[in-house]
């Protein structure tokens, strides 16, 4: 998406002569990229869009700054972490071309462009766009269903292919173009512990927990390695129905959505990838489920961008209270692990350690809040958006809502919540107990 920024009064001093504050001269036409926590090259279209107007303004200058959207919440702790890793890569693989990155990543693209203002004012803006499967609405507004067999069924359109990175070449900046008074800590790299060793795993993540679920990397080339190692290296794809609700170590799962919420991986080029695995290895019941799970996230960004504010509320699409007590004392213990039940607390500890938690470890957690602690589920759901490494807000208000019985579970259309029989559940996904040991 590009906008046009309307050029400001000339900064001027007395006589004509250029102020202190005038921004700093540079060669040619000047256009910013703003990643918009967008933080990869592959399939960006307002990128590649930057590019070509770039290449129709003989001597422009492209530089990307990274900042978030203006609805994106501030990130957690172990969001922040991944977020610095995925940063330093893309500095790095710009730094290629010459093309410098601003980090502003926890200020709005308004905020960064006051910020850097006195000392370079771009021509042209493009903005990054969450990465969607569709660009446009895959259900026309006026019929968006409120359960998701319908918006499945009722599709109306088919995914858009997946953008390369564009080529950079000649959108750099020279040394005597180089603005020499940007700060350095405009350029400098977030990260506090990049990898050193040069026989150290290049998508581990040095920081993680040794018993992380999630042990990777933020960074684009870790996500595209993991993409393909789950859909070509193993056999993984093929067996994701079955292991999906697995508990302990990283290959029960894709582990792809923490880069999706980071936006270091495209959710088309995911979908991209596993119609090809459909085309060398057949249609099997794992691919059509990764695409199903594609597909609900899809669900719940459109269903957000449809209902607004009701989204969010604690009436949710239905709008109807649900019964809850505000019992604070128990949500701070909850909140430290130390709710009383071995299961959910063991959850907790592997969240506030890891910022990851399992599909199904997630739906025990909140049927528990929600059916046995009476505890207002909109203080989950927000407790869940601040430590989880894969959080987005719509995915994250749309699983808790469903869960709480005012969301888009068909069963809670006049019912009551869904609730799940932990003695049940541990009997079956952890007979052995190994995730409870591992946590305890």
């Amino acid at each position: 998406m590009e906008k046009v920024l309307v050029p400001s009064p000339p900064l001027s001093g007395p006589g004509g002569a250029p102020s202190a504050h005038e921004p700093a001269a540079a060669a040619g036409f000047t256009i910013a990229f703003c990643l918009e926590g967008q933080l990869r090259l592959d399939d960006q279209p307002a990128l590649h869009e930057a590019v070509a107007l770039a290449r129709r303004q003989p001597g422009s200058r492209l530089v990307v700054l990274a900042t978030r959207p203006e609805d994106q919440r501030l990130r957690g702790p172990h969001q922040r972490r991944i977020e610095a890793q995925a940063l330093t890569s893309l500095r790095s693989r710009l730094a290629a071309w010459g093309i410098p990155l601003l980090a502003f990543p926890q200020q709005t693209t308004a905020a960064a462009l006051d910020e850097i203002r006195p000392l370079l004012a771009p021509d042209r803006l493009f903005q990054a766009q969450q990465s969607r499967l569709f660009a446009d609405w895959p259900v026309a507004p006026e019929r968006f269903p409120l359960v998701f067999s319908d918006f499945r069924r009722n599709l109306e359109r088919s995914p858009e292919a997946p953008l390369p990175p564009p080529d950079f070449t000649g959108l750099g900046w020279t040394g005597a173009d180089w603005p020499e008074a940007w700060p350095r800590e405009w350029l400098q790299s977030p990260d506090p512990a990049p990898v050193a060793d040069p026989q150290a795993d290049p998508y581990r993540d040095p920081q993680s927990d040794r018993r992380s679920a999630f042990p990777f990397r933020g960074d684009e080339p870790t996500a595209l390695a993991r993409l393909q190692h789950f859909c070509g290296g193993s056999d993984g794809l093929r067996h994701y129905k079955a292991r999906r609700n697995g508990l302990v170590g990283t290959e029960f799962s894709s582990k792809l959505s923490p880069f999706l919420a980071l936006g270091s991986l495209s959710v088309r080029r995911i979908w991209q990838v596993v119609l090809e695995y459909q085309a060398r290895q057949s249609v099997d019941e794992g691919s059509e489920w990764l695409k199903q799970e594609l597909l609900w996230r899809e669900f719940f960004l459109w269903s957000e961008q449809r209902h607004g504010a009701a989204f969010h509320g604690a009436s949710g699409l239905q709008n109807r209270q649900p019964a809850w007590i505000e019992n604070r004392e128990l949500f701070e213990r909850w909140c430290r692990a130390d709710g009383g039940h071995p299961l959910i607390d063991a959850q907790l500890r592997e969240l506030l350690a890891t910022g990851y938690l399992s599909n199904r470890g997630r739906q025990w957690v909140a049927s528990h809040f929600i059916n046995s602690l009476q505890l207002p589920w909109i203080w989950g759901a927000r407790f869940f958006e601040w430590w989880l490494i894969d959080a987005e807000p719509a995915l994250n208000t749309g699983n808790w809502a469903y869960l709480a019985g005012v969301g888009s579970d068909p069963r809670s259309f006049g019912g009551s919540p869904r609730r799940f029989d932990l003695e049940r559940q541990v009997g079956l996904y952890d007979p052995g107990q190994t995730h409870r040991q591992r946590w305890s």
